[in-house]
Formats: C-alpha cells, sequence, structure tokens
C-alpha cells in the first residue's frame, strides 16, 4: 500500500508557543524567504505543500489553497504530463534531476521558463513518498541570452557579407584590369577592320561577350558597395513613378501593381539607374513569388530611426539614427521560411532551379552603398514585405534636375599623355587606343616612375591617365605631388571601382575626370575631350 503523508489539516497542531510550534514558524519563515519557488508532492504527484512565492505562481492566496491539487487543475495544465514525468522518474530511479530548463504556462497565459531541480523524499524507514521541487524563474535571463545569440547570429552574418562583399570587389577590380585589355583591342581591331573583312564578326562577338562581363563584374561592384554611382538629389515617389509602365511589363497580367507615394518626401542623393534596378529587381523577386496571382503594393514614405530603435531593426546593417525615406515593396506570395530568410542576401542564392545573377546580393550592395540598409518581414506562405531605408537629405535644397551634358572639345587630339598603370596590359591596350586618336604616349608602372617622367617632360605631357591603386606609391599621392610639381597638371583618374568612391578622397582637389575600368574606345575619347574642352 503506497505510504501518503498526511496533509496539514490532519496533523495535531503543536501548543502556541510551545518549541514544536516556534520550530513550525520558523521553517515557514524561512520557505518563504528563499528566493526559490519550493514544492512537495506525494507518490501520487498531489501537492502536499509549498512556499508562497509558489502559491503565487499558482495563483493561489496561500500555500494551503495548493494541498490536494494536481498540476492538470493548475494555470499551467498544458505542462502537466511533462511536470508528472520528470516526478515518476525522479521518484522511481531515487536519483535526483538538478537544473534543468522547462517552459511553463502561468495563470494569465504568459509563457515563462523555469530552472528546475527535483530529489525524491524520503520517510524514516528509507521509502521514496514523493518528491521535493525547487524552481526559479529564468525567463529574463534566457531572453537575455537568446537576444545576444542572435545578435552575434547577425553580426556573423554580417561580418561573412562583407568578407564576401570584399572579395567580390577584389576580384571585380581585378577582372576590369582584364576587361580594359579585352575591350580596348577589340574595338581596336575593328577600328581598323574593313567593314567586308573577315572574321569582324567574331570580334564583334568577342566585344558583345566582353560586355556581358562587365555587366557581371559591376553586380560584383554593386554588392561590395562599390558600384558606380552618378549621385544626384531625387525625389523617390517620382523615380518609383515614372518607372510605372516598364514595372508593368516587367510582371505577369495575372499579377497586380499598386502604388501608394508619398508626396513632398525630402530629396535622397542617389544614383537614379542604380536605384531603378533596386526597385525592377524587387518588383520582380515579389511577382516570381506568387505563381498564382496577386498583387504588389509599392510605397514610399519617410521614417525616423532613433536610438532606441536601432535595436530592433531587422536589416542586414546597422544605420546611424536619423530621418530616411522608405521604400516598401509588399507582395501576398508565397512569403519565405527561416532558411531561405537567413540566406536571402548570399551571392547566387536562389530558390529557382538555377542562379542567374547576384540579384538580391546585388540589391542589397547598391543600398548599402548608398549609406542606407534593408529590412524584410516575411511569413511562410503570408507574403513579404521588402523595406528600403536611403538617407534624407536634410538641407532643404530643391531637387536637382538633369545637368547638362559637358562641353567636349573639337578637333583631332593630339599632344602626349602620360598613361600610369600597374598593370601592363593596361598600359599596352591604353598607349594603343591614344595613339589611335593622335596622341603620343608614354607610360609609367607606378607613381614613383610617373612623377620622374613628369619631372623631365612636364612640358609636352599634356594630361595624365592615372590609375588609383597601384604599390610603392598609389593614385591619390601620385596625384598630390603631381599637382605640387605643376598645378595646372590635367588629370584623369581609372579606377576599377565606381566614380564616388575612387574619388571621394579628391573632392575640390581638381581632377580633369574619371573613367572607369573597363572603358571602351568611346568611352576614353569622351572623357579626353571632356577634359581637354
Amino acid at each position: 500500500m503506497t505510504h501518503r503523508p498526511q496533509s496539514p489539516d490532519d496533523i495535531d497542531h503543536p501548543a502556541p508557543g510551545s518549541a514544536l510550534s516556534e520550530a513550525r514558524l520558523m521553517l515557514e519563515t524561512v520557505l518563504n524567504s528563499i528566493p526559490v519557488r519550493v514544492f512537495w508532492k506525494d507518490r501520487d504527484c498531489v501537492y502536499q505543500g509549498c512556499n508562497q512565492l509558489f502559491a503565487q505562481d499558482a495563483g493561489v492566496d496561500g500555500p494551503a489553497d495548493l494541498v490536494g491539487k494536481t498540476d492538470h487543475d493548475m494555470g499551467w495544465s498544458e505542462q502537466a504530463e511533462l511536470y508528472r514525468a520528470d516526478d515518476f522518474a525522479v521518484m522511481e530511479s531515487g536519483e535526483g534531476k538538478i537544473g534543468y530548463e522547462e517552459p511553463q504556462t502561468t495563470p494569465t497565459g504568459e509563457r515563462i521558463w523555469l530552472r528546475t531541480s527535483k530529489i525524491p523524499l524520503h520517510n524514516h524507514q528509507g521509502e521514496v513518498v514523493g518528491v521535493l521541487g525547487t524552481y526559479e524563474d529564468i525567463t529574463i535571463s534566457k531572453k537575455a541570452e537568446e537576444d545576444r545569440r542572435q545578435f552575434e547570429a547577425s553580426v556573423l552574418h554580417a561580418q561573412k557579407l562583407e568578407s564576401l562583399g570584399i572579395l567580390a570587389g577584389g576580384i571585380a577590380h581585378d577582372f576590369n584590369n582584364l576587361l580594359v585589355a579585352v575591350l580596348g583591342h577589340a574595338d581596336l581591331a575593328l577600328e581598323e577592320m574593313a567593314s567586308d573583312a573577315g572574321g569582324k564578326s567574331h570580334l564583334q562577338e568577342i566585344r558583345t561577350a566582353a560586355k556581358r562581363a562587365r555587366d557581371l563584374t559591376n553586380q560584383m561592384l554593386a554588392y561590395s558597395g562599390k558600384g558606380r554611382f552618378v549621385v544626384r538629389r531625387l525625389d523617390l515617389s517620382h523615380v518609383v513613378e515614372e518607372m510605372s509602365q516598364l514595372l508593368e511589363a516587367s510582371i505577369p497580367k495575372k499579377v497586380g501593381l499598386h502604388r501608394k507615394l508619398a508626396g513632398d518626401l525630402p530629396a535622397v542623393e542617389v544614383d537614379v539607374a542604380q536605384i531603378r534596378q533596386v526597385v525592377m529587381n524587387l518588383v520582380t523577386n515579389a511577382a516570381e513569388s506568387m505563381e498564382a496571382g496577386g498583387r504588389i503594393t509599392l510605397r514610399t514614405d519617410r521614417h525616423e530611426v532613433t536610438e532606441a530603435n536601432l535595436a530592433d531593426m531587422t536589416g542586414r546593417d546597422y544605420v546611424p539614427a536619423g530621418h530616411y525615406v522608405v521604400l516598401e515593396v509588399v507582395d501576398d506570395g508565397c512569403g519565405m521560411d527561416g532558411d531561405t530568410h537567413a540566406r536571402l542576401f548570399e551571392p547566387f542564392f536562389t530558390t529557382k532551379f538555377q542562379g542567374r545573377g547576384l540579384g538580391l546580393a546585388a540589391v542589397l550592395g547598391i543600398v548599402r552603398g548608398h549609406g542606407g540598409t534593408i529590412e524584410v518581414e516575411t511569413e511562410l506562405d503570408r507574403g513579404s514585405t521588402f523595406r528600403v531605408l536611403l538617407p534624407a537629405d536634410q538641407s532643404g535644397e530643391p531637387v536637382l534636375e538633369p545637368t547638362e551634358p559637358k562641353h567636349q572639345a573639337s578637333g583631332p587630339l593630339t599632344g602626349t599623355v602620360l598613361v600610369v598603370d600597374d598593370e601592363e596590359s593596361v598600359r599596352r591596350v591604353a598607349g594603343s587606343m591614344l595613339e589611335h586618336e593622335g596622341f603620343d604616349v608614354v607610360s609609367a608602372a607606378d607613381g614613383v616612375e610617373a612623377l620622374s617622367i613628369y619631372r623631365e617632360r612636364r612640358h609636352e605631357i599634356r594630361i595624365v591617365l592615372l590609375d588609383m591603386t597601384m604599390p610603392r606609391m598609389d593614385g591619390e599621392e601620385t596625384f598630390r605631388e603631381l599637382r605640387a610639381l605643376d598645378p595646372d597638371v590635367r588629370v584623369i583618374l581609372t579606377s576599377g571601382y565606381n566614380e564616388q568612391d575612387a574619388t571621394s578622397r579628391f573632392v575640390g582637389a581638381g581632377l580633369a575626370g574619371f573613367i572607369q575600368k573597363p572603358f571602351t574606345l568611346d568611352d576614353l575619347r569622351t572623357r579626353l575631350r571632356e577634359a581637354l574642352a
């Protein structure tokens, strides 16, 4: 027969003031003073007592109200079988279960987390007659630990994306140097060949393929945040509105496109071509998530990021507090699961049958290159919201209209050009292109050599074509030394990176122009005429 301890009502109460009474009062004081919950049950998992903290958690007035109840009678009844299984395991094994975590539902329906310990209760004969348990509420510390884990995961993910961006940018920069030679020699060969010459069509195909390769490197630069930007102050709502017909033509007819564009937005300083690519990619991505049709909503608005809500941002990059212009692309498509959401901005990641480029990774790079970020909210089978935040211009100056094209020098191009580049193939093809245009050419493999040549031949050198990234002395230092030798020197900077990134350290320094690699013969001809105008 199972021995069941008597309930407090069945025990003769000691006389007030007796030693036993004082001991009992002291025990109650101790139980109610310790900062953990204490409870004990009999062999049938029926509560026989607890301290005041446990009674509060159970939603009763005091320990006496809990006696005779089971876990099925409590607010945490959904965890009752879990608790009973632990009780029986402890009583049957005779061994305690210490410091394990388990959930609990409070009487108000809130889910909390406990760190629980249970040991078997023995009578004077050494028989197990019940279980004694304690627990503490670790909800706050567990949430803090989960927040810390998520933060560390987001930091690691951001570092991974940043590392991939640096790698992509470096590869694109070096690959652009190779494409200078491919495009340059193809252009020269086509210029020198008769229109009906054999093999001309093959050269044209080479040139077309090289241009497609250039587009791919531009995607890699965009992902790295170093895409080619020609920045203007624009109204984002106007940009989206102007794209409406193109966007509607780019998505299936069964997908509806709706616009909720705010008026009187502050300007954003953006490269309009890059931002159009962002809008197009996000809309196309949304349309592809709705095979059976649906609705895409484009929304613009203004938003203030405060220090208080920075920690709640779900974007790939944290941005400073301040005023932002927001573009939202909302769809009611298939949404994403957690794994897809986590990998969304990885280069070449796709849920389609095959990758078709950098996709959303390039979108992130463009936005990141503009000092913004992207937040994503999604739920499987419930659609997605992509929220692009771009820094708002607070100067109050009017939105800029397209600038007039620069005046170009007319007539033949003559004189001597100093080509400075550490890549021999670039020096050779740039030299050939310049000679084709009528220039004399002298070249240098780095800044040190360029300065030496310029000191000797400064009076005959009409313009300098200067690479940004070189060993021994880079383009920035070389430019400043050239200006020290000759304040009127004309320098066209070249780089595999974007103009904004490459020329940011030359603001107000008097560059004659910039040309991004890989450049064609027409590109070079245009920049030279502009610089010499």
